[in-house]
């Protein structure tokens, strides 16, 4: 079946369940690195609110065998758990007041953005950008988010530099960061899959390999577009001075980076191959945020693209 075929028998279907009140409608939904997404729109008769469902995966899951009927089942569970949406008031968009403490943001890849770019405030970071959104609330279900545009800026009347002060602000208190071993974040993961005994083993493993080779995972509390932390006055500041070592940054994706201490063992064009080839095989497109590595010093207290610096690497 083609994917044209099946969103239109989909979209049938969920029309059959959900009845004449609802209206559905298949529309292009922009998200990080140029990627466009099929997000399915439903809304109630007299609500300006569409939770919207993407499609590409469901598709993806039907050629591997899940059946339309389970399809169908799901998305309605979808709708149920947003259906909360369709109750909220909104008019609070239209006032800047309001929302000054729900100001945050992201970093993404400037290149892979550039048309993105054009239609929302932005300042430039590196070979990224910082982009601004609402955090409006969170549930069980996830984050209701919002990005901010530039019409929403005139509606405000306010401006870049305004909202980047209050991102730079919010950000950190909405989402404190996190910093843990990289063998610490693997045992969290592996206790929930194995017994006592075997964890134990992997443990030991685990921390042998970091003190060879310490690695350090930083993100944010939830997990989500935690590259961002990098900006966060202090975090790296302190992390350095109190290893004594400079910093060498790997944009593991958008939502983490990875830190190693430097020394002038470090095969730092080893660590960029490294970087290329994990978003080439592991991260999809979307959540990808640079091929670059960073270096952080602790003597000018700031973050580079490694090829920028004077020499490739700290002399």
């Amino acid at each position: 079946m083609v994917y044209e075929t099946f969103q239109t028998m989909l979209t049938q279907h969920l029309s059959q369940r959900l009845g004449p009140g609802c209206q559905l409608l298949v529309q292009p939904v922009p998200k990080n690195n140029g990627i466009t997404l099929d997000g399915l729109c439903i809304s109630q008769n007299g609500s300006s609110v569409t939770p919207a469902v993407y499609l590409n995966n469901y598709f993806e899951q039907y050629q591997d065998g899940m059946s339309m009927e389970s399809i169908v089942e799901e998305i309605q569970q979808l709708y149920r758990e947003d259906s909360a949406l369709l109750h909220t008031d909104f008019s609070i968009l239209n006032d800047f007041s309001k929302l000054k403490d729900k100001i945050v943001y992201k970093l993404v890849h400037t290149d892979a953005n550039r048309e993105l770019l054009k239609e929302i405030p932005s300042v430039p970071y590196l070979d990224l950008s910082v982009i601004f959104y609402l955090y409006l609330e969170e549930n069980e279900t996830g984050q209701l988010t919002a990005l901010i545009h530039n019409f929403h800026l005139a509606a405000w009347n306010t401006t870049t530099e305004e909202i980047y002060q209050l991102a730079i602000y919010n950000t950190p208190i909405c989402f404190p960061p996190d910093l843990k071993p990289m063998s610490q974040v693997m045992s969290d993961v592996l206790c929930q899959e194995m017994d006592l005994d075997e964890l134990e083993s992997v443990v030991e493993d685990l921390s042998r390999s970091q003190a060879r080779s310490p690695l350090y995972v930083l993100t944010n509390s939830t997990g989500i577009n935690g590259a961002g932390t990098i900006l966060y006055p202090q975090v790296l500041s302190n992390f350095s001075q109190q290893l004594n070592q400079d910093l060498v940054i790997l944009p593991s994706s958008i939502h983490e980076v990875l830190l190693v201490p430097y020394d002038k063992t470090i095969s730092l064009d080893k660590l960029s191959d490294m970087v290329n080839q994990i978003n080439q095989t592991e991260v999809s497109v979307e959540e990808q945020l640079s091929d670059h590595v960073y270096y952080y010093s602790r003597e000018s207290d700031q973050v580079l693209i490694l090829q920028d610096s004077a020499c490739h690497a700290p002399c």
